[in-house]
Parts: structure tokens; sequence; C-alpha cells
């Protein structure tokens, strides 16, 4: 299955993200909230929204695997997906907007063709 593979690509992202929280409330010597710290505050923020909407992309995806989309489609979803995460990862721990919203539209431009393909497949 193609989405196993960005399923690990993402996973290894997570883990990045994951442990650069840790890092920096450890910098700053703070365990829970983030304490109106800006930087603890973006690193909690690229993680928690890429766990907001990665594990609902996959899903989709995998559904359009499973449901005989073409490989060659699988593959341009699973990158495009990669993508966005990474552009958004990199835009909101740097504050940059344009890259963060570059990152928001492959996002959603993943999301939304995945469910077109599920819808489309069921009548093709």
């Amino acid at each position: 299955m193609i989405i196993s593979f960005y399923a690990a690509i993402l996973a290894f992202m997570y883990i990045y993200l994951s442990i650069n929280v840790v890092k920096v409330r450890k910098s700053n010597q703070i365990s829970l909230g983030t304490n109106d710290n800006p930087q603890l505050l973006r690193a909690t923020r690229a993680h928690g929204n890429f766990i907001e909407y990665v594990p609902f992309a996959l899903i989709l995806i995998f559904l359009a695997e499973y449901q005989g989309l073409s490989s060659h489609y699988c593959h341009i979803l699973g990158t495009l997906l990669v993508f966005g995460r990474v552009c958004h990862s990199i835009a909101i721990n740097d504050n940059t907007l344009k890259l963060r919203v570059i990152g928001m539209l492959a996002t959603f431009a993943t999301l939304a063709l995945s469910a077109l393909a599920l819808l489309l497949g069921r009548f093709f």
C-alpha cells in the first residue's frame, strides 16, 4: 500500500515536532501550558495542528487507495500532504505567513481531492 510510505514519513515528522516541544519546554523550564511564551506557543501549535489534520487526511487517502485510486494519484495526494505539513511546520515555527498559507492550502487540497476521489470513485 502506498499510503504506508507517507504514513511512515509523517510519523517521523510527528516525532520531530514532539521532540521540539519537549526541547522548548525544557529550555524555558515550562512543564505545563505555554506561560505565554511565543516560542513554546509556536512549537505546540505546529505539533497540535499536525495532529489535527494528518490522521484524517491519511484516512481519506487510505480509503481512496483501498477504493482503487491509481497509485499515481495516491502518490500525488501523499506528496501534497507531506509538502503541506512541512511548509506549515516550518512557517509556524519561523512565523512566516506566506509559507504557512501555502502549507494550509496544500493540506486543504489534499483533504478536498481525497474526498472528491472517494465520491467520484463510487460512480466510476
